[in-house]
């Protein structure tokens, strides 16, 4: 006789079953759509800014913008990604991290069309709107993706600062050819590699609204963060990082064509750098996997930063400076991403992360900025480069140092006797 399905027991059973499976579905079709969100909201937290620094000669002489302006223009993003930083937690306490995303692609898109205005008044408005979009949202992608992608931190912390290498370097390349044989299309060509991406990043990430965002819960600076050592040598690192990346951006080109070299190639010794990058920020994950915390690569960065700055000062220029792009492009990429992924690993939790995130970039992009200032002022001045390059090596001394207090694997905001191993989220 054939047994009979017990109607008490089996319902639940495959009800249990057929739930989870649908759980399961709905957390993977969400992880996939996170990801490629990211991916495209990364594409415009670079590009809008490199654009207009690929488009500055006929952009200045378009528009006759002063020496005063052409500064201001230059160093509003910067300062813009810092006093916005700060204020990214206090955005996501009061909005969570997926609506204050959205409402700065908003922002984002609006400055962009704004830019479109033949008119100074209108780029420098236009420009304020981006970089505070781009800051505001940098501030909250680290909280956003501890919380999401908590066991795989490094991993998607690198895919995010690839993307934005790849956004800027694409946006760089893309525009002087966009513009025209003299820039005189330079509106065009900044409307063509902005907008669309623009458009594209706030469709792509709209579906998520449709879930309740997170609150935010307790994100913020605490003000014991301020006077967390941790946290200092986590911002210090981000910060002298950036300190020379920033300098590398703004002059490479310049010092390779005081050495020797024409001003096209300069440009190319830059671009390599960029490119090699990537590889620097790939090899990341790897590298943390393998060791035991982050000390040790903290330690690689500085060396080869080091090294790519003896190389570009030192050594015959023909041979130096391309030495200098490998080794400065591997450790800028791979810092950028080791700076990022800290902040995760060193907060105990997404609302943790946002403050730290706030605090780290806040203080380190103002730290940065006095790279391209005081670059220039060092370039300009009777010492030359020889003072440049000592500046630069004690700089990139201070960021060994801090990475190793950093790359310890402690919480912030903990006693020290609760400080044991537990940043293998990676």
């Amino acid at each position: 006789m054939a047994s009979r399905t017990d109607p008490q027991t089996s319902p639940p059973t495959v009800t249990r079953a057929a739930t989870d499976s649908a759980d399961t579905s709905a957390r993977r079709r969400r992880t996939v759509w996170l990801l490629a969100a990211l991916v495209m909201v990364s594409l415009n937290l670079r590009a809008p800014i490199s654009a207009v620094s690929a488009l500055l000669t006929p952009l200045v002489s378009d528009l006759g913008l002063s020496g005063w302006g052409q500064t201001l223009l230059t160093v509003l993003p910067t300062v813009c990604l810092a006093v916005f930083a700060f204020a990214g937690p206090a955005l996501v306490r009061r909005l969570g991290e997926e609506r204050l995303v959205a409402v700065c692609l908003i922002v984002l898109l609006a400055g962009d069309l704004l830019r479109m205005v033949r008119a100074q008044a209108a780029l420098f408005l236009g420009t304020l709107l981006v970089v505070a979009a781009i800051g505001a949202i940098n501030g909250a992608i680290p909280g956003l993706i501890k919380r999401e992608f908590g066991q795989r931190l490094a991993l998607v912390m690198t895919l995010y600062t690839i993307v934005l290498t790849l956004g800027a370097a694409g946006a760089s390349a893309l525009a002087p050819r966009l513009g025209g044989d003299h820039g005189t299309h330079w509106l065009a060509s900044l409307a063509w590699i902005t907008v669309p991406v623009a458009v594209v990043a706030g469709v792509t990430w709209l579906p998520g609204m449709r879930r309740r965002a997170a609150s935010g819960g307790r994100a913020r600076i605490p003000s014991a963060l301020w006077r967390d050592a941790l946290a200092w040598q986590t911002t210090a690192f981000f910060g002298f990082m950036g300190l020379s990346f920033y300098f590398v951006l703004g002059w490479l080109p310049t010092v390779c064509h005081e050495r020797g070299m024409s001003l096209a190639q300069g440009g190319l010794v830059l671009a390599v750098t960029s490119l090699i990058q990537v590889a620097g920020s790939l090899g990341v994950p790897a590298l943390i996997r393998r060791m035991p915390d982050q000390r040790g690569v903290a330690v690689i960065v500085g060396v080869l930063n080091a090294g790519g700055l003896i190389a570009l000062m030192a050594a015959p220029i023909s041979v130096g400076a391309w030495i200098a792009a490998a080794l400065l492009g591997l450790s800028q990429g791979s810092g950028f991403t080791l700076g990022l992924t800290l902040i995760g690993l060193r907060a105990k939790d997404a609302d943790t992360a946002v403050g730290l995130s706030g605090m780290v970039q806040g203080v380190g992009y103002l730290i940065a900025i006095l790279g391209p200032l005081g670059g220039g002022a060092l370039l300009t001045s009777s010492a030359g480069l020889t003072a440049a390059l000592v500046l630069l090596l004690v700089v990139t001394a201070g960021e060994l140092a801090a990475g190793v207090g950093a790359g310890r694997n402690r919480h912030v905001l903990e006693p020290a006797a609760a400080r044991t191993g537990t940043a293998r989220e990676v």
